[in-house]
């Protein structure tokens, strides 16, 4: 019952990163159809601006926490972006089988 309450992503796992590679293909795809809405294209551009940007919420020099906040919000915005993406587009771009598709 506790594997099934996971909160953070298994990291080491060549699956996971794989699964991460095929949902950062999914956005570029995503972001270069003209039927995704404007709204939702801007989530993914304003989150890049935030990362590359000086300022931080919690400062990169504290040890692990510091990078952890950034790659949670990436995750975050990956996933809110495919979800207001409509869903006929995104089924479009996803191949069979695929794990996203979930």
């Amino acid at each position: 019952m506790l594997a099934s309450l996971r909160i953070l992503p298994n990291l080491v796992s060549p699956k996971y990163w794989k699964e991460m590679g095929a949902q950062i293909k999914l956005v570029g795809q995503l972001m270069k159809d003209g039927r995704v809405p404007l709204y939702a294209k801007s989530l993914p551009v304003v989150v890049a601006i935030y990362l590359l940007s000086p300022l931080d919420l919690i400062p990169g020099f504290l040890p692990v926490i510091g990078q952890l906040d950034d790659f949670g919000l990436l995750l975050m915005a990956l996933s809110a972006f495919i979800r207001l993406a409509p869903d006929e587009v995104v089924k479009e771009y996803l191949p069979q089988g695929s794990a996203l598709s979930a």
